[in-house]
């Protein structure tokens, strides 16, 4: 029965993934669910390993996961899974560390877009030092070490109105903000606030 339903569920997850990742700039990617036979007898885990395979561009054979993802491509896939996963759960506290490792420009956006999205049912917490993923925030905070007495301490502050803009202009454009980097980050701002209102997002 276990096994069962695992081929079952192995069959619905391989494609919704793949749409997924077709979001977040892999348009051409295949995601498959590996069900190997462990061929002496049953487990407690069951009767089988599972295994999820990705390949990337076309023309390339699935290869594990694990073993050949880029940090980009495991960033995106983290995310495509979430997104299939938890759009029926309940809500929930989501934390995501670095899900933008080795991402920038336009995948950036995408991912911004489906955290965003992830945000309509859910709490989401994201560390991030891409602008174009922070400008999809409801709430912006960043975290500032300061050292002092001999001692480094850490604080969280929120950024909002002018200061968020400042915010997102220096890390668009590095410790000098200009002119440039601020007139960016407005349309950042105003470019990601358009795209939750297309979703209906709920802040």
């Amino acid at each position: 029965r276990l096994s069962g339903a695992r081929r079952a569920a192995a069959s619905r997850l391989g494609p919704k993934v793949a749409r997924e990742l077709a979001a977040l700039a892999l348009r051409n990617a295949a995601f498959r669910v590996s069900l190997e036979p462990l061929g002496d007898g049953v487990h407690a885990t069951g009767a089988e390993t599972v295994e999820f395979l990705l390949a990337p561009n076309p023309g390339e054979p699935p290869k594990p996961l694990a073993r050949t993802a880029s940090g980009g491509e495991l960033s995106r896939v983290m995310l495509a899974l979430h997104g299939v996963l938890e759009a029926t759960a309940e809500g929930r506290v989501m934390v995501f560390d670095e899900v933008d490792a080795g991402i920038g420009g336009a995948v950036a956006d995408a991912v911004g877009r489906r955290l965003a999205g992830l945000a309509r049912s859910h709490q989401v917490l994201c560390v991030t030092h891409l602008p174009q993923v922070a400008a999809y925030a409801d709430r912006h905070f960043r975290v500032v070490k300061e050292v002092a007495g001999g001692r480094t301490r850490t604080r969280v502050e929120r950024v909002e109105g002018e200061s968020r803009v400042d915010e997102l202009a220096r890390m668009l454009g590095g410790r000098e903000i200009t002119a440039a980097s601020r007139r960016n980050a407005e349309e950042l701002l105003r470019a990601a606030g358009a795209a939750r209102q297309a979703v209906g997002r709920r802040t």
